[in-house]
């Protein structure tokens, strides 16, 4: 019994949870909208006293409570001199990130050239200048979470340029999420914050996923319209030589006499093999998810274009068949296709 109420309690925290957190993400779109370029400023900046902080203007109130009593000079004066540090130090704080001009660089939102797999990291560039030429920013903590942020210990002059990288899970079209700018400058009384989102973009294929090559994969049209599809059975051309072993090979083409005799593992090679233009398509994987076929297809494009011995092209349910080819800009199109593919 105590067990399921914890699971329940447990589980109604964490909609409490999701619940404020989206919430909060409303209310910072309407403050803060996504853009390609921001001026922090007042909307845009938020600030509290730290836990030093409260316990500074605390025993500056306590000091001043005691000095009005006492009706002590001496501690009237403390007094003053302490609440102006503390207002000071609010002021400063704030001005700390009070006109950084934020910006897209070029690079980080150009979807085909912004490419990575699934599971790998996405690779920003964001420009960041000062207010003007004679102002400078101190000590700021710049990143997508609390637990990755980066120091830029001085911000002053030109143009710096920040490289920032946050985790992918899944294929398509990836979103930055908002950064997070975080400073204590210049007495860690207050904390300064902005949460500025940035149109920023990446494409992200599908993560490859090891997966032994059918045994009739190179299929290819016959004819201009693509109706018929011819294939060639492995093993039926001539013997052409022998090859490394790489995985995803058919084990029926593995050289077991080579590695009985402490060669390796080879894998043999017919004279049709640097021929025969490759088609892909997910009808190879039958029984398997939607996602699972494209991280299987992913694979074998990354490796067979690799290779650089055949012709590679895609078929995709409901999308424009890529004529097969070859080449680092070929792959990425079978690759952008894979990605993008619904």
């Amino acid at each position: 019994m105590d067990s399921g109420l914890s699971r329940r309690s447990g589980s109604i925290r964490q909609h409490w949870r999701h619940y404020l957190a989206k919430r909060q993400e409303r209310w910072l779109d309407r403050r803060v909208p996504p853009a390609s370029s921001l001026r922090l400023g007042q909307r845009s900046i938020f600030i509290l006293p730290t836990i030093q902080g409260a316990l500074f203007g605390f025993g500056a109130a306590v000091v001043l409570v005691i000095a009005v009593a006492e009706r002590n000079p001496f501690s009237i004066l403390l007094t003053a001199t302490l609440l102006s540090l503390f207002l000071l130090s609010l002021v400063l704080c704030y001005r700390n990130l009070s006109g950084l001009q934020l910006a897209i660089s070029e690079e980080s939102n150009e979807l085909p050239r912004a490419r990575c797999f699934a599971g790998e990291k996405a690779q920003f560039s964001i420009s960041i200048s000062p207010a003007g030429l004679r102002r400078s920013h101190h000590d700021i903590w710049i990143g997508f979470n609390n637990n990755e942020l980066q120091p830029q210990r001085e911000i002053i002059g030109s143009n710096s340029a920040i490289h920032l990288s946050v985790e992918t899970d899944r294929r398509g079209v990836f979103q930055a999420p908002r950064m997070l700018l975080r400073t204590r400058y210049p007495a860690g009384l207050w904390q300064s914050w902005s949460r500025p989102h940035l149109n920023m973009r990446y494409l992200v294929y599908p993560r490859p996923a090891v997966c032994a090559m059918p045994e009739r994969y190179n299929d290819v049209p016959e004819s201009s319209q693509g109706n018929q599809l011819t294939a060639r059975q492995s093993g039926v051309d001539d013997f052409f030589g022998l090859r490394s072993y790489s995985p995803g090979d058919s084990r029926r083409r593995i050289a077991w006499q080579s590695l009985a005799r402490g060669q390796g593992l080879k894998t043999k090679q017919f004279v049709s093999e640097g021929d025969a233009p490759v088609m892909l398509s997910m009808a190879m994987f039958p029984g398997r998810d939607p996602e699972a076929a494209l991280s299987c297809l992913s694979y074998l494009v990354v490796l067979l274009i690799s290779r650089g011995q055949q012709k590679v092209g895609l078929i995709l349910p409901g999308s424009k068949e890529i004529k097969p080819g070859w080449g680092e800009a070929h792959k990425h199109k079978l690759l952008q296709a894979l990605a993008l593919w619904k």
